[in-house]
């Protein structure tokens, strides 16, 4: 309390002499009677510090009075526009009217409504605004700061991107504290200051500077909106997607590993291409949808998809190729094949499936209304099954093709031909995928496809390093390889940069040609270890490491450690598989597969050296002696 501007402290109420003892500053002590302590607490000679602090800030601004009056005149608005039970349309039309004759920002009838719920509470005083709570004078007195911020956010900032928004503030405190000295504040400016001053300068007034984060993924998300408003394949969408079911392989046993992979054209949302294999997402699946895709529709074609009664669109010349960042889209299957075909690569966003919203909407369709009831699904409808693994291995039964086939007769016989909404929008009038496509066909024809012979001409290309040729041959993967035929080749010119493909599962021979050959001419070189067995490029690797001998490793080594692993793959075969094993034994398969492919391709137009026969009569150990002579007869 507060006795003539001094404080004092009530130290004790002596109830029984009817006395307060108070004690100030410097141990003054004051003893009064009770009555007369309370007369002048009435009289306001004795103040309470608390009623003091209320008392200099209980008078409101002009601001302050002039928003409560506006709110008591919104409410009792309100208030009139219930009692003649106005529809909401109506009570929002009167508000936003009143707002604008009083010259005030418009107020939804929600805020009104709160307003009615404060002024029922506590009458005038609850809509009496507190601005005096939000802080002092705000930025007009940090005006030199702020300018000083924004020549540093320009200086530094936008010239150095390995610098943040912190590290940008950091920097600007301590140099205006090295300005201010003794006098700087404690906060002289918020981080969260320095962030909003960044975020309000243009881009062009920094100097061609980075964009903030918000501002790229509104840039990004605006140009891959635009996508829709193309013609027919000019863009096409292309991703993989783990599937949850498991499935069984030529042996009987099950796996979990299914791939799904989906070409889906943006414009009219086709699927133009599906293809289901074994094992995790790869370049191998990336070819093989490709390969799919490309493929002539003709009775061949619907045989091996294993349907009959559907029609799928015929391929065409695609423009830009839709695909996501993961590491598989970084070989060289698209930096050489897609590229060589004449197609643009564009990579979304990451973490952010919505840039390809068609071909992720395809999968959540697929699994929602068709892989989800197939013997062997991994997930339950039913919400207390956390676990269906079990139950999933006993029902599978289906293998890859199956699967497949299950997929095309889903897309091209279901999907395909039901009415989508969007479409109508497009087109005015109720319309199916298959439908849209036909229309835009009609409206606009695509460039024709390359031929699959040329597609699959450009496997090779996928397995390919740059190499010198020195006089013994090609140095490659630890092998030396060279043939008479290669040697011939090399001769004709002086040059010794080399180009050499391969075939990963065979490391007997590669094919090589020289970097300026145009025509393409590919040799067969042999590998000069004699012996050496067909195994890949990695076994052979993983040979040499396992090695331990202290003479070079000849071929008659190589067969002897490769006997004893397929010893080991024996005895291993006798137990019981896991699941794990099962899945690595599909994966192996599939690449094989994939690698015959490949070693087709390249020996298809090789030049082979020439095999050389020997015959009984020409050995050595045939030859008959002639009859003794003295040489005299």
């Amino acid at each position: 309390m507060k006795i003539n501007g001094d404080l004092f402290v009530i130290d004790e109420v002596l109830l029984s002499i009817n006395t307060v003892r108070m004690v100030g500053s410097g141990g003054v002590r004051i003893e009064i009677d009770c009555d007369e302590f309370y007369e002048r607490f009435s009289s306001g000679e004795y103040v309470l510090n608390d009623e003091i602090e209320i008392t200099k800030f209980s008078g409101e601004s002009d601001a302050e009075k002039q928003e409560a009056q506006f709110r008591l005149e919104v409410v009792n608005l309100y208030i009139e526009q219930l009692q003649k039970c106005s529809k909401k349309p109506d009570i929002e039309r009167a508000i936003s009217k009143f707002c604008f004759k009083r010259g005030h920002k418009p107020v939804r009838v929600r805020t009104v409504r709160e307003y009615l719920k404060k002024y029922a509470d506590g009458n005038y005083a609850a809509l009496v605004p507190n601005y005096r709570a939000r802080g002092g004078c705000g930025w007009s007195s940090k005006k030199e700061f702020v300018d000083f911020a924004k020549e540093k956010a320009i200086e530094i900032y936008f010239a150095n991107d390995k610098v943040n928004k912190r590290n940008l503030y950091i920097q600007i405190d301590e140099e205006l504290r090295q300005k201010l000295g003794d006098e700087a504040p404690k906060i002289i400016i918020s981080e969260s200051t320095c962030s909003r001053i960044i975020d309000g300068i243009p881009i062009r007034a920094a100097l061609n500077g980075r964009l903030s984060k918000r501002e790229l993924n509104l840039e990004e998300r605006r140009a891959i909106k635009k996508y829709r408003d193309c013609r027919v394949f000019a863009v096409v969408e292309l991703d993989a997607c783990t599937v949850d079911i498991m499935a069984r392989d030529e042996h009987g046993r099950s796996h979990t590993e299914v791939t799904l992979y989906l070409m889906r054209d943006v414009r009219t949302s086709y699927p133009v291409a599906v293809y289901v294999m074994a094992g995790s997402p790869s370049e191998m699946g990336f070819y093989k949808v490709l390969e799919q895709f490309y493929l002539p529709r003709d009775d061949a074609y619907y045989r091996a998809l294993g349907v009959a009664g559907i029609r799928i669109v015929p391929a065409a010349q695609i423009g830009v190729l839709v695909i996501d960042n993961a590491s598989e889209h970084f070989g060289k299957l698209v930096w050489e094949v897609i590229r060589r075909l004449g197609i643009t690569v564009k990579n979304t966003r990451q973490y952010r499936g919505d840039d390809k919203g068609y071909v992720e909407s395809g999968f959540a369709i697929l699994q929602k209304r068709l892989l989800g009831f197939m013997p062997g699904a991994k997930k339950s409808k039913d919400k207390r099954v956390k676990n269906r693994m079990a139950k999933a291995e006993e029902e599978a039964c289906y293998s890859i093709s199956e699967i497949f086939e299950h997929v095309v007769d889903f897309f091209y016989g279901t999907y395909i031909n039901e009415l989508r909404p969007d479409l109508g929008f497009i087109y005015g009038q109720p319309m199916t995928i298959a439908q849209a496509m036909d229309k835009e066909l009609s409206l606009f024809k695509p460039l024709p496809p390359p031929s699959i012979d040329k597609f699959r001409s450009l496997i090779v290309t996928m397995h390919c390093e740059e190499r010198k040729y020195q006089h013994y041959g090609v140095d490659f993967r630890n092998f030396q390889f060279n043939s008479a035929e290669l040697a011939r080749y090399m001769d004709k010119t002086s040059e010794r940069d080399i180009l050499v493909y391969f075939n990963p599962a065979d490391c007997t021979k590669v094919y090589v040609t020289k970097k300026s050959d145009r025509k393409g001419t590919l040799i067969e070189a042999q590998n000069k270890m004699i012996g050496v067995p067909e195994i890949s490029f990695d076994e052979a690797a993983a040979l040499f490491a396992e090695y331990s001998g202290d003479h070079i490793m000849t071929g008659k080594d190589f067969q002897r450690r490769n006997a004893r692993q397929q010893i080991k793959f024996n005895k291993d075969s006798k137990r019981k598989p896991k699941v794990k094993d099962i899945n690595k034994s599909v994966r192996s398969n599939t690449k094989k597969v994939f690698h015959q492919e490949v070693g087709e391709a390249l020996s298809k137009d090789a030049v082979k050296p020439k095999q050389i026969s020997f015959s009984e009569t020409a050995h050595d150990d045939d030859i008959t002696p002639a009859d003794w002579s003295n040489g005299h007869e």
